[in-house]
């Protein structure tokens, strides 16, 4: 029998507007302003930009870019999570544009952004690839799509309580595994109906990408000045972006991978 988790996970979508307040500071004041500094090293992000979030939840980052200057809009396929949105609007006086759809069918024109980001989000859609090629679709020439997630190699992850070493289990069992959760214990997994079905390598994804029609896949290190870091972090930037083989300790030693794959 498994131990009831010491802390309970609760999914982002599932946020109260009070916690969304919480995450927005963060967002704010680092994650966002950060993002769009890396970003902007390899795509043409003027003020005005239109960026589409894919996910967007209770509209935290939505809120944070629009505050940046950018023109941000949403898709979330979580009503719930959009009636949040816009109480923290009410809250924050910054209104946001949010529709309820999937990655998977964008509900916007072709051509239509300069950027579309999914923080935290591929690993829980049904489709991936699907996902890759509608955000292809939506960008304009020269645009980007942004996105962080959860990674295959290493062990630890905050996904699902419970289950030591989890991302090293074969996709089948991880899939059986998550589905068992949805229906018996969804304490393990945050309460969510979309738990975390996919996990990504940085050659699996670059192999989707290709397919999805993008031209270029840039690696998260890559966005990275290795001068606007601190001491140790700079060295180990250098080192995973210059070193032989310092890459794939690199993605082994991290939760996550990150790609800025540009169309």
């Amino acid at each position: 029998m498994l131990k009831e988790p010491k802390d309970k996970l609760k999914a982002s979508e599932a946020r109260d507007v009070d916690e969304a307040l919480a995450a927005l500071e963060v967002i704010e004041k680092r994650r966002a302003p950060v993002l769009l500094a890396r970003l902007r090293r390899r795509l043409d992000l003027p003020p005005g930009a239109d960026v589409l979030e894919i996910g967007a939840a209770q509209g935290t980052y939505l809120t944070a870019l629009t505050r940046l200057g950018m023109r941000p809009r949403g898709v979330e396929p979580w009503a719930p999570a959009i009636e949040v949105s816009k109480e923290l609007a009410r809250r924050t006086g910054v209104e946001t544009d949010i529709t309820l759809g999937r990655g998977e069918e964008l509900p916007f024109k072709s051509e239509s952004f300069d950027l579309v980001l999914a923080i935290s989000v591929m690993e829980h859609v049904e489709d991936p690839d699907a996902v890759f090629r509608e955000a292809h679709r939506v960008l304009r020439p020269g645009g980007g799509f942004y996105f962080y997630t959860g990674s295959a190699l290493h062990p630890r992850q905050v996904e699902i309580a419970g289950f030591p070493l989890f991302p090293w289990y074969p996709d089948p069992v991880r899939r059986r595994i998550m589905r068992w959760a949805v229906e018996k214990r969804p304490d393990l997994i945050g309460h969510t109906e979309q738990p975390a079905w996919n996990w990504f390598t940085p050659w699996g994804t670059r192999r989707a990408l290709r397919r999805a029609g993008f031209s270029e896949a840039v690696e998260r290190w890559d966005l990275v000045d290795p001068d606007a870091l601190p001491g140790r972090k700079r060295i180990e930037t250098i080192a995973v972006q210059r070193v032989p083989g310092m890459r794939l300790v690199g993605a082994f030693a991290s939760g996550a991978i990150a790609f800025l794959a540009i169309k």
